[in-house]
């Protein structure tokens, strides 16, 4: 017999109208973004979507609503890094970036050193999506390496 597990498999589905309600949620209540800055955030999303549905059960505990958990901060500290290095390099004043990492895991009941352990599996995943839409440079500019790097060490002491 097989193991049915939800799926998150296309945007037309019930569980992807789910899923991307419960985002927008975040957005809007958990972390008070203003509509663009929730549309922007939701098109990342969408585009990294069909990525977490192939990988729940390699996310976190491997559970559909911990590898959402995940997959919402790591898309929303993408957009949060790479719009802000796009911000500081065309000098445009905007709130589209005004939360935290903090403010983030907050929200999605995540601990720091968790999401900095599991956010490189994100940015190899999401890498072309993450080109596409941010340019060439955008693992640079997110500097996740680093800061998994950082995180990783200060667990150790």
């Amino acid at each position: 017999m097989e193991d049915m597990k939800p799926s998150v498999t296309t945007s037309g589905s019930t569980d992807g109208d789910a899923i991307e309600t419960r985002f927008t949620a975040l957005c809007k209540n958990g972390l008070a973004l203003d509509e663009k800055a929730c549309l922007n955030a939701m098109k990342l999303f969408k585009e990294t979507k069909h990525l977490l549905s192939s990988n729940v059960s390699a996310i976190g505990s491997g559970t559909l609503e911990e590898a959402e958990r995940f997959w919402f901060s790591f898309v929303l500290y993408s957009f949060k890094r790479l719009s802000e290095k796009i911000e500081e390099n065309t000098q445009h004043e905007s709130d589209e970036s005004g939360f935290s990492l903090c403010q983030i895991l907050r929200a999605t009941k995540l601990n720091i050193v968790d999401f900095f352990k599991e956010l490189p599996q994100f940015a190899v995943k999401a890498g072309p999506v993450l080109s596409n839409m941010y340019g060439e440079d955008w693992e640079s500019r997110l500097e996740a390496k680093e800061m998994q790097a950082n995180f990783v060490h200060l667990s150790l002491i």
